[in-house]
């Protein structure tokens, strides 16, 4: 619960989540603070994640925008996978399912208060030149991340006090990680520094195809104006099988030294994106058919017996021989 100060802000009354994680559950508010440049950024980037203008701001859009920013916020949701591209994908799924539903809530299990909007002067004050609208929940993480700033000293409230308000309480941004795989504990303890990496049960062999699913690298065949499409707006390529493998297949070669590329490499793309996909299916859901048959070649090659580590394998220890002069079919 908030109620409305002098200066424009907002003091909490108290109420759980975030709000509860600041010294303002005591009775005291905390100060006003502006949001840093890079904080003003991710409110901007919000905006645009929005499903419609008439839509309040919500946790979800909050943590969307941290992955537009700079600095140890974003690298903490991007080193469990929580990228732009992968929280963008399925906000983006989220958007379609509510677009055929009478409730723009149905698509979510937590409502986030989204019934009881605020308006972001009254959160932000005059740092806010916009009319905007946030749901209670992403009201209470801005107030929370302000009141971080003023046990930290610090002048304006960052991405990193955001970050901990979102993680604070149960709310949309936190479901947005769930449906991604990731918790919010392994997310603060990368914040933190304190994270134990985990058994990745992924080949390291497929890592780099993973980073560039999830928008950490860039495919080198694309020219530089698709390659800065591509990281501005979150391409996700696991939604796009066909263009997908065709990238793939180009590194593939790359990777094994080859001059040309041979359909060898168009096999080992096949496995590569089949495996990855499988390990992201937030990401490979995104536009999906009923039924999904666009990763049929990759599966009916696995249920053979086939997987990328065992094709590359017998590539690269030539045991399996190709020729590194192209061969033209037979004609009859």
């Amino acid at each position: 619960m908030t109620r409305e100060k002098r200066d424009g802000g907002m003091e909490a009354t108290g109420g759980t989540g975030a709000a509860g994680d600041t010294e303002a559950t005591g009775g005291t508010a905390a100060a006003m603070r502006e949001p840093d440049w890079n904080t003003v950024g991710i409110l901007g980037a919000a905006r645009g994640a929005q499903a419609g203008a008439r839509d309040p701001l919500g946790t979800e859009h909050l943590l969307a925008g941290i992955t537009t920013s700079k600095g140890a916020a974003r690298e903490a949701l991007a080193s469990e996978g929580a990228t732009k591209t992968a929280l963008l994908a399925v906000l983006r799924q989220r958007m379609d399912r509510d677009a055929v539903r009478t409730d723009r809530n149905a698509g979510w299990l937590t409502s986030d208060d989204a019934e009881a909007t605020v308006g972001a002067r009254e959160v932000l004050g005059e740092s806010s030149n916009r009319s905007d609208r946030l749901t209670g929940a992403a009201a209470r993480a801005l107030t929370a991340a302000m009141a971080h700033a003023e046990r930290e000293g610090a002048a304006k409230f960052g991405a990193s006090h955001l970050l901990r308000a979102l993680l604070a309480e149960e709310n949309r941004a936190v479901e947005l990680l769930g449906a991604c795989g990731i918790t919010s504990q392994a997310v603060r303890a990368r914040l933190d520094g304190t994270a134990v990496e985990a058994t990745d049960t992924l080949t390291p062999l497929l890592h780099a195809t993973r980073d560039r699913l999830l928008g950490r690298d860039h495919y080198r065949r694309l020219p530089f104006w698709k390659r800065w499409l591509v990281k501005r707006s979150g391409i996700n390529w696991a939604s796009c099988p066909a263009r997908w493998v065709g990238l793939e297949t180009y590194e593939q070669a790359h990777r094994l030294g080859a001059d040309t590329v041979g359909t060898e490499h168009v096999l080992l793309a096949i496995l590569a994106t089949h495996e990855v996909a499988l390990r992201h299916p937030h990401l490979a859901g995104e536009h999906a058919p009923t039924p999904d048959l666009r990763y049929t070649g990759g599966d009916r090659l696995t249920r053979l017996g086939l997987d990328y580590t065992t094709v590359h394998r017998a590539l690269t220890d030539n045991s399996v021989p190709c020729s590194r002069t192209p061969t033209p079919s037979a004609t009859t």
